[in-house]
Order: structure tokens, then sequence, then C-alpha cells
């Protein structure tokens, strides 16, 4: 019994060892690749890919890696996890060294980036990423407070904002200006299933599958929102100055106050110092007035705030923002009627019913800015909803939903007192975060 026992206990060792060894070898840093090229319309200009830094996140764990790319565009990892990963370059071409190269004078320094979400294991071939040249908008998006505050201590959602920015230095005035939230496939990469048709590889939808689509471009040239408010205006009636901005609230009350709901109850906080003051804001979100939907009782109209136009309401009871990140926003300016645009079901429908729910079809030629933001925890993040050329990155609080932070836009530069905004079109190098978001306007990063 003992010689068994003994035999017994050397089998359990020997196999112990040989799974750690396993482990060990499937763990083991791996070598990799990325060649880089630039997009057509600037692949002839000669301009340099020596400073173009990448960027890798392991979308298990959120470790990140950096390197640099040498005169020919290649970079090398020597030492990588295996794993899922995000990868992003970013290049800034200055102002003066694009105009001697490309002969085209700019007074703006000019950005190039590219993404990619890939799977690196051992043998993995050079992966390629195209650099494209961001769009630069005299509007930008300066503050985003999705996550909220407490569930128990303060607003829960009731009062997130969006603040937009004039970045330029000349009056712009914001009548006529759109945001959306942009619809996307919120489940985690990591438990969508992407030999589905109706998946693109990253696990975000693939919108040449939608019923009724045509074209080849529907996942590169469009982003589909969701919702579209739309700031009045006779064209000149809401002026903003340089280095000035705008707040759109979701209920212009002040938070921090108790005021009374649309059923008549209070709605109280119990820290005030987790909420903020919004009865200040320049325009709110009010869904009271719109046929067919029940609004929120937090959904109080402020009778000094305008309201927005609500053009689709994506058919939620007021503008809520998703505490937990799985969000993107754009804004633009289109000269013609958005509501002309083409709508379309999400590529998961198989048949078109009367209760199938539609989705703007936003071409990314009309879009100024936008963001796209990701879960604070990098496994249960979902894949990027917006192309490279508006942004290649992705932004995000460090304590997520109902914490009360916000992400804000970082400082560039100062023009004579007047600040201009990190425009890079890449939201992981142009957004920081603010413990406490700031409705004031006069907080700056």
């Amino acid at each position: 019994m003992k010689k068994q026992l003994l035999l017994l206990s050397a089998f359990l060792v020997l196999f112990i060892v040989s799974c750690k060894k396993d482990v060990l070898e499937e763990a083991q840093p791996v070598s990799q690749s990325f060649q880089l090229s630039f997009a057509t319309e600037s692949a002839d200009l000669g301009l340099p890919f020596a400073n173009t830094e990448l960027t890798l996140t392991n979308k298990a764990n959120g470790l990140v890696l950096k390197a640099k790319a040498d005169a020919k565009g290649l970079v090398n990892f020597s030492s990588v996890t295996p794993g899922n990963y995000s990868i992003v370059a970013s290049l800034l071409v200055t102002a003066a060294e694009y105009s001697q190269i490309s002969g085209a004078y700019t007074a703006e320094d000019v950005s190039f980036n590219a993404s990619l979400e890939a799977n690196i294991v051992s043998g993995t071939a050079v992966l390629p990423l195209t650099l494209k040249s961001g769009r630069l908008g005299n509007w930008v998006i300066k503050q985003i407070y999705y996550g909220g505050s407490s569930t128990t201590q303060a607003a829960l959602f009731r009062d997130q904002f969006v603040e937009l920015f004039n970045n330029s230095n000349e009056v712009l005035y914001a009548d006529g200006l759109c945001i959306s939230q942009v619809h996307g496939k919120n489940t985690r990469t990591s438990s969508v299933d992407i030999t589905k048709p109706y998946y693109l590889p990253n696990g975000q939808f693939n919108w040449l599958k939608a019923i009724g689509m045509t074209g080849t471009t529907a996942n590169t040239d469009y982003v589909y929102g969701v919702t579209l408010f739309k700031i009045p205006g006779s064209g000149t009636q809401y002026p903003v100055q340089p280095g000035s901005s705008i707040i759109i609230a979701q209920n212009a009350q002040n938070h921090k106050s108790a005021y009374v709901g649309a059923d008549g109850a209070a709605i109280s906080v119990r820290d005030p110092s987790l909420t903020i003051d919004l009865s200040k804001a320049d325009f709110e979100v009010y869904y009271g007035n719109i046929a067919g939907v029940n609004p929120l009782s937090s959904d109080v109209d402020n009778p000094t705030i305008p309201n927005v136009n609500v053009l689709l309401t994506g058919y939620i009871r007021d503008m809520i923002l998703n505490n937990n990140g799985y969000e993107a926003l754009v804004i633009y300016k289109p000269a013609t009627d958005p509501l002309a645009w083409p709508k379309f079901p999400d590529p998961e429908e198989v048949t078109l019913t009367s209760a199938s729910k539609l989705y703007l079809q936003i071409p990314t030629s009309a879009i100024i800015d936008g963001v796209d933001l990701m879960h604070t925890v990098a496994s249960s993040r979902a894949a990027k909803r917006l192309p490279d050329a508006i942004d290649a990155g992705f932004t995000f609080t460090a304590a997520g939903a109902y914490s009360s932070q916000s992400v804000i836009r970082k400082t560039s530069k100062t023009l004579a007192g007047r600040k201009v905004l990190k425009d890079t079109n890449n939201s992981t190098q142009d957004f920081d975060y603010l413990t406490l978001a700031d409705a004031t306007k006069t907080v700056f990063k």
C-alpha cells in the first residue's frame, strides 16, 4: 500500500510540474512586428514615419506597451505576452514640417492615426497599419460626464452633461449644431461570436449586413446614430466666443439641492458634494413634450434654459449616456435636414418589423468631432464604434460608473490667454479625467 501511495504521489508531483511547465510555456512572451503605411491621399507626400508611436493595450489586463517606428515605418516589439490587443498608432506632424514637405500650407499641426484589434500569438505575421489624417474642426467635445454620481448618495445619471468647446480663433454659432449617440454592440469583445456574419473581426457590428444596406462603405464612411439632438436658433442666435464652451445638460437642475419631479415627488441627494449644479447650463434635453414618450420623473423642464430639439429619442426616456462607457458621441452641423439621411436596423435584425429600431446613417464626412468611450476595466470593453479618422483611440474615467468623474480634453497650448485644446483625433492621447465633473466651464487639464 505504501509503495502504491508513493507511486501515486510521485505521479501527482510530475503531473503538477508538467502542468506548470505547460502554463509557463503558453505564457512565454513573443515578438511582434507592425508595418506602417500612409493612406492613399497622403502616401506620395514623403512624410516621415520616425516619430510614430505604437501603443498596445492588453484587453485582458489593461497593460500597455509602447514603441516607436523606424524610418521605414517598421515597429518591433521583442516581448509581448500572447493575447488580444487594441493597437493604436499616432503621428503628429508639425504645421511647419507638413507645409514644407507637402507644399500645401497649413497653420495647424496635422495628426495621423491608425487602429487595429488583433490576437497576438507565436508566429503572428507582420501586421499592417494604415495611417490616416484626422479631421480637425473648430468645435471639439471638451468634457463628457457619462458615469454619473452615486446610486445611493447622489444623482445617479440625472446629472449627466456634455460640454462643447470653440477651439478656433473666431466666434462660432451653436445654432444648428447636432449631437448624436452612436449605436454599437455593447457586449465585451471576448463574448462576441465573430464567426457570425453580422459582426466584424473586432466584435463590432458589420453594417454591410443590415437589411436594406447598399454599397461597400457602410462600416468606413458612416456611423449610426441612435439619438439626434439639435441646438435651435436662427443661425446667429447663440454665439460662442473663441476659447469658450457650452453645456448641454440632461436635466438643467441644481442637483445638489432638492427639486420637484414631474410626478410631484421631491428628488434629492444625501451627499451634495458628489454631484453638480447644472441650473446654469446653456441647453437641456427635455422629453416631456414629445408625443409617445413616457419621460422620467426627473425630466423637469427648466423654463430659463433653452431646450435642444429632440429629433431622434433613441427609444429611451431622456438623454441617458451609458454609465459604464459603452458609448460614443459625435457632433456635426449638416447643411441639409439630417432626418432625410437613411436609417437602418442593426445587423442582428434578420426580419424588419414594425417593432424594429432604426439608426440614422451619419456620413463621417459631416462629422466635426467624435469621442469613443470605453469601460474602465480592459477585459470588459466592447469594440470601438468610430473610424480612425474621427477617433483612433478611446477614453474612460479611472473609477468608472457612478464615480462623479468625467473625461476632459487636455490643453495643447495657450495663445494670448486663449486655451487651445488638444485635437489629434485620438482620445487616448487627447483626454484626461476629472475626479469630480465640473460644469463651470472654467476647469482645464
